[in-house]
């Protein structure tokens, strides 16, 4: 595991350690959104938010980096552009419900990729965080994580799979099988 991962990982930890969860915000930067309320997931062009009495973590789109990213910053500090919405109501409210719960247990899900450096397409490896699986005092288990799907007309998103260039899958008490194509 990286340095980076290790500190990202280390204050997240000791973050849910302290207090609980104060706000989850899920922001989207498209019109459309995928909601499968019979399962309770979501899937998000965009990110998520949470924020704690010391501390905000975000785990969004990065204009940046081209990919999804997970930082110790809000998420309008790391997508950049003004074309995002705050999603609220609905079967959203689902989540909404983890606000002023605490966190037991945080699992992550890091992956090598070949990064683009620069105009020259030079490529190095770097670990991004492709899975975050939060379990709190209630027993409610929220799973966020970056795939790509396959989709069919007609159908669901199914055949997910890890990819920090896709889209933010969140589950609610229903954690999807996701591959790993990368290795």
């Amino acid at each position: 595991m990286k340095h980076f991962e290790k500190l990202i990982e280390k204050h997240f930890s000791s973050t849910i350690k302290l207090s609980p969860l104060i706000d989850f915000k899920i922001f989207q930067v498209n019109e459309r959104y995928f909601e499968l309320p019979k399962k309770n997931q979501w899937i998000i062009d965009g990110g998520i938010e949470l924020q704690f009495p010391s501390a905000v973590f975000c785990l969004g789109w990065s204009l940046d980096y081209d990919s999804f990213i997970f930082k110790n910053k809000k998420f309008e500090e790391i997508y950049t552009e003004n074309n995002f919405i705050e999603l609220n109501g609905g079967n959203i409210n689902k989540l909404k419900k983890m606000i002023k719960n605490t966190i037991v247990e945080a699992k992550y899900k890091w992956i090598d990729y070949d990064v683009i450096l620069d105009y020259t397409m030079a490529t190095k490896k770097e670990s991004r965080l492709v899975e975050l699986i939060i379990k709190f005092k209630s027993n409610d288990i929220v799973q966020f994580s970056i795939v790509d799907y396959h989709l069919e007309e007609n159908s669901s998103p199914k055949n997910f799979s890890y990819d920090i260039n896709g889209e933010l899958l969140i589950a609610l008490n229903n954690n999807e099988i996701i591959k790993n194509n990368n290795t």
